[in-house]
């Protein structure tokens, strides 16, 4: 394993013990923001990407609310990076599982995903989350993983000031024949984001198509 991979592995067991109020930040700026490096976000290793993901989250954490990465294109990366290590949800039955599921608590436990509000792109990285969050529920998730996803997940549109049509249609695509057959998890996820965050989505949801409409209406009876 080459050096920086060794730093990257002391740096995440340095991260996971500290809190919010340790006092001790500054010196872990130059680390923090060396992960953030395109030599580790396109490490061949998945276990090194992985690794990474949880470092950058326990960042975000321990940083709160202001993180060190200020410029947007590399948020943006961080951020597409995150989503795509947290496809490794899929399978509850993966040996490295327990590590998915910590990178998915701390991006709740902070709301790390609404630091992508002050991006412009920011509804095309909630559609990416959206989409894979969906994609990955299944029967093997415990109700203890599908609530972190909500967690995630509702943020996102209740401390939001537009949620875009074609977010609605990821969300609302669940709630459809054939999806709501075939995909019977996605669906389940989809009606419980609808009622915790009916307040917020109705008056966009009274933008798109009638049928659109009706079904929400129709699921919150």
């Amino acid at each position: 394993m080459r050096a920086r991979d060794g730093h990257a592995i002391a740096l995440a067991h340095t991260l996971q013990g500290l809190g919010q109020d340790e006092g001790m930040y500054q010196q872990y700026i130059p680390l923090a923001i060396h992960l953030a490096d395109e030599f580790f976000l396109t490490h061949p290793s998945r276990d090194v990407q992985l690794l990474i993901a949880c470092c950058i989250a326990d960042v975000l954490r321990v940083y709160a609310p202001e993180a060190p990465y200020k410029d947007q294109e590399q948020v943006k990366t961080i951020f597409l990076f995150l989503i795509n290590q947290l496809q490794g949800l899929r399978d509850p039955k993966d040996p490295a599982f327990k590590r998915y599921f910590y990178l998915l608590e701390n991006l709740a436990y902070v709301k790390s995903f609404n630091m992508c509000f002050e991006l412009e792109d920011c509804q095309e990285i909630f559609c990416a989350l959206f989409s894979l969050m969906f994609k990955i529920v299944n029967t093997e998730h415990s109700t203890k993983v599908k609530s972190f996803m909500l967690d995630v997940l509702c943020p996102l549109i209740t401390e939001s000031d537009v949620v875009s049509n074609e977010l609605l249609n990821v969300i609302l695509m669940n709630l459809v024949e054939p999806n709501k057959r075939d995909h019977k998890h996605a669906y389940s996820l989809a009606k419980d984001l609808i009622v915790k965050t009916s307040e917020t989505l109705e008056p966009f949801i009274q933008t798109v198509s009638y049928d659109s409409t009706l079904t929400y209406k129709i699921l919150l009876m």
